[in-house]
């Protein structure tokens, strides 16, 4: 399966505890495509939310070219690298602009 950077997929993230997201919900794939392609067997996928908070961290993904049936926002502070396993469909692809706010807010984060 070929992952690309920016793919919405919905994933299964599994029982959360304390503050983490889980469950099953789409997640937009922040890693690169080299990363994603290398034999580590990884991706960092961050799970998104139909709930707007207002939340420096979430980067707002609007529903008309995505697939997603609502407009959505990436929580970038809940990071996960996860197997592709937990993949179960392709959703859509997040426009160039949102991938690279993203990757913008995750490199304010670290």
């Amino acid at each position: 399966m070929k992952l690309t950077q920016g793919d919405i997929w919905f994933t299964r993230f599994s029982s959360p505890t304390g503050c983490e997201q889980g469950f099953d919900r789409p997640s937009l794939i922040v890693s690169n495509d080299r990363f994603n392609q290398s034999r580590l067997g990884l991706i960092l996928a961050v799970p998104l939310t139909t709930r707007e908070r207002g939340y420096l961290t979430h980067v707002r993904i609007g529903r008309d070219g995505t697939g997603l049936a609502k407009t959505s926002w990436a929580m970038i502070e809940q990071i996960r690298a996860i197997s592709p396993d937990r993949l179960d469909f392709f959703v859509g692809t997040a426009p160039e602009e949102v991938v690279a706010e993203a990757v913008t807010v995750l490199q304010r984060m670290i």
